[in-house]
């Protein structure tokens, strides 16, 4: 008997760990095929070029007649990315590896903080919309959600931008009514269980009752939470780091989409892909124990 449950979150984990691998994959294919058969992939700027010599256009055009075979180019890729080899951009001449290298901890400081902030601010919004059982705070947090919801991330990344506020905080805003939702519902639930209702009767202080008998049953559900809030900083970032000029994986993406750089696109794809599976598998594998 004790061994089923273990069998059973075996084969849970071997599950996601298969689809983790199945959705990298795809991902970076279906990243690799848009800019393949994207309009002017086949163009290359150098061509017009007098100060190039034959012999160095003739070895452009064989690396791009190399990409237009994409099958047996992403096959490749794939072999070299595995031995931590993802190729040299072909906009920036420097290794892939090294521009993420560079480039990663801006963006990864904004997501962290921003992620805390949507959270945090969606959880004391959802409380007040709740806890209080007040009928003017439950429709003022409805619209202050909405609001935010209606406003585009890339609009209130300029607005903090020109008041030289911490762009951590706009993307904070951006999560918070995506969360406020969810939040507001879990809370919904915690507030008439029956455990909640005895230990209030008690007359156990607020504090141990927000512990005891919130954090700690809702935290698969929060850790589930927080990986879609994770998800959901990483789209924002790219058009805040774009538009505000901050040297992040979000503003290399942008420029990597443009100038139509293949191999920098494909490793973006591969590890972009990678670290949002794997906090929404992380996600849903915490909140299947609690179920």
């Amino acid at each position: 008997m004790t061994l089923r449950p273990l069998a059973d979150a075996g084969r849970r984990v071997f599950r996601s760990l298969l689809n983790l691998v199945l959705v990298v994959l795809l991902g970076g294919f279906a990243a690799a095929a848009l800019v393949r058969y994207s309009p002017g992939f086949d163009v290359d700027e150098n061509s017009w070029n007098p100060r190039i010599s034959a012999d160095t256009l003739a070895a452009l055009h064989a690396r791009h007649e190399q990409a237009n075979q994409l099958l047996p180019f992403y096959l490749h890729y794939l072999r070299a990315a595995a031995q931590g080899d993802f190729g040299q951009s072909d906009s920036y001449r420097v290794p892939v590896s090294e521009l993420l290298h560079d480039r990663a901890p801006v963006s990864a400081k904004l997501i962290g903080w921003g992620v805390a902030g949507g959270l945090s601010f969606g959880l004391a919004l959802a409380w007040l919309s709740v806890w209080p059982r007040r009928a003017v705070l439950s429709i003022a947090t409805a619209s202050v959600s909405g609001l935010l919801l209606a406003i585009p991330s890339a609009v209130l990344a300029l607005a903090f931008f020109f008041a030289e506020a911490p762009l951590s905080i706009a993307v904070a805003l951006t999560i918070l009514p995506r969360v406020f939702g969810t939040l507001r519902a879990l809370l919904e639930e915690l507030y008439s269980s029956s455990a909640l209702l005895a230990a209030r009767a008690r007359g156990i202080p607020p504090w141990v009752l927000g512990i005891r008998y919130v954090l700690r049953p809702a935290a698969p559900q929060l850790m589930a939470v927080a990986g879609v809030a994770f998800v959901l900083a990483f789209g924002s970032i790219i058009p805040i780091e774009a538009l505000c000029d901050v040297p992040g994986i979000g503003q290399l993406a942008w420029k990597a989409a443009l100038s139509r750089d293949l191999p920098l696109l494909s490793g973006l794809a591969l590890i972009i892909t990678f670290v949002v599976a794997f906090v929404q598998m992380t996600g849903d594998l915490l909140a299947g124990e609690r179920n």
